[in-house]
């Protein structure tokens, strides 16, 4: 959307764009957390799983 396309918008107008990309940047931001809690987990898991090959090879 344009510059001259918002100054055209009426206060509701606006107001409910601010409230949809809330929504919006609310949800990426749950969705951001619950990716990098799984690539925690993911890496915690990998950096196990080295640190018991590198003791186990002879």
């Amino acid at each position: 959307m344009t510059d001259r396309q918002l100054k055209k918008l009426k206060r509701s107008e606006l107001i409910e764009l601010l409230y949809f990309a809330r929504k919006e940047i609310d949800r990426l931001s749950q969705e951001n957390e619950q990716l990098r809690s799984r690539l925690d987990k993911l890496v915690g898991e990998a950096l196990h799983e080295t640190s018991d090959t590198d003791g186990t090879e002879s």
